[in-house]
Formats: C-alpha cells, structure tokens, sequence
C-alpha cells in the first residue's frame, strides 16, 4: 500500500520541483487543499529541509544567534524566508486543519497566530486565552479608557490583521460599538476573517485585502469598498504581533507610519504591541516622537509572555501533531521523518514555543514584549511630518 503515496510524491515533484515555500509563494492566493499537499510535498523532496538543518555550520557571525541552530532550536535566518510567503502557508495550513481539540479536550479552530501573555481575564481552558489577553490589553491605558467614553462609535483600523480573530474579539466584547476595518496583506487571513468573524451578527467589522500591504510603494488604507480611507478620520490603529519592525525601523515601517498619523485624528491612538527586539522599541519611539507622536503609556510585558509560552507548550504540541498528521508526505520513507522534523520546527519556532531560538530571545530580553500607547499630537503642535 505504500506504493500509491510514494508515487504520488514523486508526481507531485515533478510537477512542482522548484517551489521553496518559505520564498515562492505569494500573499495574494489562498492554497487549495491539494495546492498546500503539493507545496508541503514538493517541499520535503527538495534539498531545502536538509539545507536547513545544516545550517548550524554557518559562521556564527552570521546568525543574530550566538550557537543557535535548525535542528536544536528551530533558528531562521530572517534571509531564509519571506514573510509573504511564510504566512500564506501558515494561513492555509490553520485553515486547512480545520476544528482540532485542545490538549484540555476543548474542540477550537486556531485563528488567533498571536503569542500573548499571562495572566490572561479568559478562562484557563480557552485555548486561545493567551491571544485574547494581547488584544484586549491594547486597550488598558488611562488615556485610552477616557477617549473611549468620549465616542459613540469608534472607528478602528487595524493594519495586519491576519484571520481577524483579535478584530473578532475587540468587536464582539471589548469595543462592540466599534466599526472596525481589518487588513492583510494575505488573501487566505482575509478569506478567514470574511468567513468565520466578519459575519451579520457582527455588522462592524470588515475584513479587507491590502496587495501588497500598506505603506509600501505608496499604497494608502482603504476600506471594504477600495475607497481610502479619509485624512484624520479613525480613532484607532492597532499594530499586533504582525511581522513589522521585527529587525529595524527601516523605510517600510517609516511608510505604514506615515500613513497611520494621515488616517488618524488628531487626538487619536495608535496601539502597538508584538514581541520585537528591545533595540527596535528604542528606535520606534525615537522615530514617532519626531513625527508627530507622543507616547503616553508604555507596559513591558516579556516576563507573562515567557509564561504564556511555557502554559501553552502542551497545546501546541498538540495542535502540531493534528497539523502534520494531515500530510501523507511524512510516512514516507527516508524524506517523512527528516521533514517532519523540520515541519514541527517552523512552526514552533514562529509560536516561540520553549527551548525555541525566538523563545530563547525573550528570555535573556533580547526580545522585549511591549504594549505602547502613542497619541498624534494636536494639529497647531510643532512637530515633524515626513
């Protein structure tokens, strides 16, 4: 019986032999269930796993890592891989694994790609608590909570939205007079978000596609019917644990934040929270404090993400295992088990699962995780607007 599938693979090889999934794929399609076992396919009979876990022989130089390698740690060079194509296998790989069950025996679908942080106000069995406790503390501060009384209905923009599940939950339980516009660069996220929370019985939210992200070559937020969004017009933009300013504040980062103090009113907030290099928190506050921001709360949060992880280590071992359970390509002889190592390395490396390389970046606080607050400045304020 082992002969169909090892056949199967081989087809599939020589059908798709070039694709490198961490490069190849593009942000604007969403993989088909046969599409994604040919990618993972084609994948694990390429050269790339095994280039992979060789990598440790690098220089260390090279790495941001001092000793950090593949197949011990799960470490990726940022040259490695593109983001556009990591998350579009991502996406299409929670979509397409569908309903699982929790290790506490709690059936979920995994929509929230967030890490989070402990203590989290949700019950101990969500299996997404962690997640939930990340957007709903983007709203914590003060400053926020007395804006919040001043509006009917806020309106809410986040850039990077993924599925929307945090859109999702800010709608529904935190601000559920909201009208909130969520965005991706990835069509599968925005197909999600679309089907599974932006539904009628949550009128506000609305799940748009940005091509290509916002910021970048010029490209301003719009809404759900391709109209951009007017100067000075939203109350909130939110930034969570989406992979932006996770090396440097470079000119991407300097674009989609020139773009957040456009749509902005003056007065407004700007809600960011991810788990980023301390460094990149340093440089983001000089920048925003140049261009027309202020901060006015900043809470560091890297101690209760550590424990998020080490509390959600048996549940991502068990989504881990419905995810690959679901590739025939793993049985098979000789590429399976060295591929699925690898499979089960990414993907626990991107959750900053312990003993991880990204783990390990927040325990000696080379990675901070940070919840900060910044709020444009009055019009007749003297400050600088690139």
């Amino acid at each position: 019986m082992a002969v169909l599938p090892v056949a199967a693979a081989f087809s599939i090889f020589n059908l798709w032999p070039n694709l490198d999934v961490l490069k190849g794929l593009s942000s604007d399609m969403k993989l088909k269930p046969w599409q994604l076992q040919m990618a993972v396919s084609g994948f694990c009979l390429s050269s790339l796993p095994e280039k992979l876990i060789q990598a440790e022989n690098k220089d260390s130089a090279a790495s941001r890592e001092t000793g950090a390698s593949f197949e011990t740690d799960g470490n990726v060079e940022d040259e490695d891989y593109e983001k556009a194509s990591i998350y579009s296998l991502l996406y299409a790989l929670y979509a397409s694994t569908g309903v699982v069950t929790s290790d506490k025996g709690v059936p979920y679908q995994f929509t929230f790609n967030t890490w989070g942080f402990s203590p989290s106000p949700f019950p101990e069995d969500d299996p997404q608590r962690h997640g939930k406790a990340a957007y709903a503390g983007l709203f914590d501060a003060e400053q926020v909570q007395a804006y919040l009384k001043k509006l009917d209905m806020p309106r809410i923009v986040e850039i990077g939205s993924g599925t929307g599940a945090g859109a999702n939950l800010i709608t529904r339980e935190i601000v559920k007079n909201s009208k909130y516009l969520a965005i991706d660069m990835q069509w599968a996220a925005i197909d999600t978000c679309r089907t599974r929370h932006a539904t009628p019985d949550n009128p506000g939210l609305k799940c748009v596609h940005a091509p290509g992200g916002v910021g970048n070559g010029g490209n301003q937020v719009k809404d759900e019917n391709g109209e951009v969004v007017p100067d000075h017009s939203v109350d909130f933009v939110i930034i969570s644990e989406t992979h932006i300013a996770d090396v440097k504040i470079g000119k991407e980062e300097e674009a989609i934040f020139q773009e957040i103090h456009r749509i902005l009113k003056p007065g407004g907030f700007f809600l960011w929270g991810n788990a980023l290099p301390t460094r990149v928190w340093h440089e983001g506050f000089a920048y925003l404090s140049g261009h027309g921001f202020q901060r006015v709360s900043s809470k560091n949060h890297t101690a209760g993400a550590v424990i998020a992880r080490d509390e959600d280590e048996p549940r991502v071992n068990a989504y881990t295992t419905s995810v690959l359970s679901n590739f025939p390509i793993f049985s098979l002889p000789h590429y399976g088990p060295r591929c699925a190592l690898v499979a089960d390395r990414l993907l626990k490396n991107f959750y900053r699962h312990p003993g991880t390389a990204l783990y390990v970046r927040m325990v000696t606080g080379f990675d901070s995780y940070m919840h900060e607050t910044y709020q444009t400045l009055s019009a007749n304020e003297n400050v600088k607007i690139a």
